[in-house]
């Protein structure tokens, strides 16, 4: 068997998740294994067909039907990364195995949650969302390695957060453009999956939040927090150029390199500029 980087992707980001490898007894090769609640099946369905030719599949036989793969030196490999002295672990070398978005988008589903969270102030309740990773079973220091190769690879600033469950940490987004960059990111792969979806669909969880403190009678306004992403990161100068090569067919790694930003930050820009109707589409 041979490994693509979209299923190398799938695997690291939910080894990071809530994905396992093991390697029992006298058993040569390791072997993957993950499990969850019963609701989260087609997700694990949508994971076993992207799999399918690494030979993963559902054991149905089971309460929880969980994922799994056949022993292989393939997941032995990865087993020997990113597991050191039988811990689960991040290191300067593994974390580079995660460089394309399904990858997030993997680590998201499995160990992410969108809130909706509000705040009074001036006699008006703002309602805003936020983003949290639950990587509760990384070191401060492997958090923050995984935050610094986000940042690099995808253009998404996390921030370190404190916890009191786990090994104290997980990663947050709390700025609306770096919450609307990264569903932007993983949306495609998400929107798949009719169990996740409520993972992106800030708006929607929005204005049902905003509809639920209508119904409590409260005297407090209710301010929606706007979600636009604020073009921060680029100048005019930056965005004709950008303009300019697209529309002469430069391909976007190439756009990427020419301007100093990151592959993913470019695509995210160019998505940006389409919608915006300054490129076709």
């Amino acid at each position: 068997m041979k490994i693509t980087t979209i299923e190398q992707n799938i695997l690291i980001g939910s080894i990071l998740g809530d994905g396992n490898l093991a390697l029992y007894g006298r058993s040569k090769n390791a072997h993957y294994r993950e499990h969850g609640a019963f609701y989260q099946l087609p997700y694990r369905m949508w994971k076993c067909n992207k799999l399918k030719n690494l030979k993963f599949k559902i054991r149905e036989n089971e309460k929880y039907p969980s994922l799994v793969s056949p022993s292989h030196p393939i997941f032995t490999k990865l087993y020997n990364k990113f597991y050191i002295n039988n811990r689960k672990s991040l290191t300067k070398e593994n974390i580079k195995m995660l460089n394309h978005p399904i990858g997030l988008a993997c680590l998201y589903m499995d160990d992410g949650s969108l809130v909706i969270d509000s705040s009074k102030k001036s006699n008006k309740i703002y309602l805003f969302p936020r983003i949290a990773i639950y990587t509760l079973n990384f070191t401060k220091e492997e958090n923050m390695l995984l935050i610094e190769h986000i940042k690099n690879i995808f253009n998404i600033k996390f921030k370190l957060k404190e916890s009191p469950y786990g090994t104290k940490y997980l990663l947050e987004l709390n700025k609306r453009n770096e919450i609307m960059k990264f569903i932007n990111i993983v949306k495609p792969y998400v929107e798949n999956i009719k169990c996740m979806k409520y993972k992106i669909e800030v708006e929607e969880r929005m204005n049902n939040k905003y509809n639920e403190l209508l119904k409590e009678n409260i005297e407090e306004k209710i301010v929606i927090s706007p979600l636009h992403v604020k073009n921060k990161n680029y100048t005019k100068e930056e965005e004709n150029l950008i303009i300019s090569l697209k529309l002469k067919g430069v391909k976007d790694k190439e756009i990427a390199k020419i301007i100093g930003k990151t592959y993913y930050g470019v695509v995210d820009k160019i998505r940006r500029l389409r919608k915006e109707g300054k490129l076709p589409h």
